[in-house]
């Protein structure tokens, strides 16, 4: 048994409203080792997205907590990688310089510039996207915008890749094709994954 990499113990989260607080989520219990590929499962609105965001540090528990290779998880940080439905890429910087960004901030000091340059067209490759590097979000297609955010979270090399909901937005052809590279990307590469879903077929 491989031991556990990511812990989730005893999570419950409440939000203020204007009748009181509501309560979100209650006592989730979660064990993942390294490499795993976790989906999450449930109609929308039952908290799956909640759960999510306590792992990528965007919330804060109320209750419990979330444990990662034995530290504390209580905010963001480049160890876990989020890929939202919406692709969240910036709309003046080219695919290539989406993927920058994020390696900048992640290896400045640790990769010269070279470097970065191999490792991020490294990371357009795996998603099979090295043809519009130079290209803007608006030039591109909705299954491409999602190839970039997936390469610009992978190129962050984080512990978890954290995907809510990633193929959502888009229609079935594209959908089943990034399905398959998602999946052989995590064959190569042996990440550990947690995906949002309210597709069956899709978990």
């Amino acid at each position: 048994m491989n031991p556990t990499h990511l812990e989730l113990t005893g999570v419950g989260i409440s939000f203020p409203t204007d009748k009181g607080l509501y309560c979100a989520l209650q006592n989730v219990n979660l064990r993942i080792a390294k490499g795993e590929f976790v989906s999450l499962i449930g109609h929308s609105g039952c908290g799956k997205s909640t759960v999510l965001n306590i792992v990528a540090g965007l919330y804060q528990a109320t209750t419990g907590g979330v444990i990662l290779d034995g530290r504390e998880v209580n905010e963001p940080g480049p160890e876990r990688a989020v890929v939202f439905q919406n692709h969240s890429l910036l709309p003046w910087l080219s695919c290539y310089e989406n993927v920058e960004l994020a390696v900048r901030q992640v290896f400045k000091g640790q990769k010269n510039r070279r470097e970065m340059r191999d490792w991020i067209e490294h990371n357009l490759e795996l998603v099979h996207m090295t043809h519009a590097r130079d290209k803007r979000p608006s030039e591109i297609s909705g299954g491409m915008k999602q190839r970039i955010g997936i390469a610009r979270a992978l190129a962050m090399q984080p512990k978890v890749l954290l995907m809510d909901e990633p193929f959502g937005a888009l229609d079935a052809l594209t959908r089943a094709h990034l399905q398959d590279s998602l999946m052989e990307i995590h064959s190569d590469l042996g990440n550990t994954v947690i995906m949002i879903t309210h597709d069956v077929d899709e978990a």
